[in-house]
């Protein structure tokens, strides 16, 4: 475990610099906005990263689109698409996570229109508040491990939690009326989310560890659709031996999601695993630093 800590921070040491890069080895030595917001909480928790992280949600805002849209990269290159789900939802997610971890609300105030513009423009593309049109190249949870889960379900969660966040955001900005409005999207987005892709028992479309992670974590159920999709996750992780079947996205909030729902127990048997797939298996081959798969 020692061992891990020590690859995320020499990783970290590797990416930060300017802008968080994807790796800085290859050629795409560039800010991809899903690799930041799913490492941004870490990076946080190790360093004082609220000056970086104030500096690149300037270029992230600087990438926006005048529609609304997030770039794929922040800076922003001309090869590039916009409006990824879990790409996208860093110009949101990542402003929040720097609030929570130093509890300053200056870059809060400085993204606010941006979070606003973005959410906006989901909501006029999608009047049914599932996350269907608009979403660039759209990568879904990738570098899953055979596990498909459907892109839609995906898409549809992170318009819910961007929508959230956005409501919390208005809220300590005090801004009550359109706290109340962006409130009011994201209920819709989660009526929408459980009308269209939750049955009765609690299965979600796709039934993967990613589906029931993503709809837990950002606070889509509630009653006994919730209980339910908590003994759904747990059965998808048993099925593959206690082993994550995630890909980028789902793998962020795998650990805190069980933690939240009591299985601790489970969230600390997969981070001891040293078997493929597992946080220890690069370390049984000497890895310095986390690979991307």
């Amino acid at each position: 475990i020692n061992r891990l800590q020590q690859n995320i921070l020499w990783g970290q040491r590797g990416n930060y610099f300017e802008t968080p890069t994807d790796c800085p080895q290859r050629d795409e030595r560039l800010g991809w906005m899903g690799d930041a917001q799913v490492f941004a909480p870490t990076g946080c928790f190790n360093m004082d990263a609220a000056p970086f992280f104030t500096k690149w949600m300037r270029d992230v805002v600087e990438a926006q689109s005048p529609e609304g849209a997030f770039a794929d990269v922040a800076p922003r290159y001309v090869h590039t698409s916009e409006n990824v789900p879990g790409w996208a939802d860093a110009g949101v997610i990542v402003p929040w996570t720097v609030y929570e971890a130093y509890g300053d609300k200056r870059i809060l105030a400085r993204t606010y229109e941006a979070m606003c513009r973005y959410v906006d423009n989901l909501e006029k593309h999608n009047p049914d508040y599932l996350w269907l049109n608009k979403r660039g190249n759209d990568y879904g949870d990738w570098l899953s491990i055979q596990a498909d889960t459907p892109k839609e379900v995906v898409a549809t969660a992170f318009f819910a939690r961007s929508a959230d966040l956005v409501s919390r955001v208005a809220g300590l900005l005090d801004k009550p009326e359109d706290a109340k409005r962006y409130r009011g999207i994201f209920e819709k987005v989660k009526d929408a989310f459980v009308r269209a892709y939750v049955q009765a028992d609690g299965t979600i479309h796709g039934d993967t560890q990613t589906c029931y992670i993503l709809a837990l974590r950002f606070g889509l159920l509630e009653g006994e659709l919730r209980h339910a999709a908590e003994s759904h996750l747990i059965d998808r992780i048993k099925e593959r031996d206690w082993h994550l079947s995630t890909g980028f996205l789902g793998c962020a909030y795998a650990l805190p999601t069980l933690t939240e729902i009591g299985r601790s127990d489970v969230a600390y048997r997969l981070l001891e695993n040293t078997d493929f797939p597992s946080w220890g298996y690069p370390i049984q081959h000497g890895a310095t630093t986390m690979w991307e798969r």
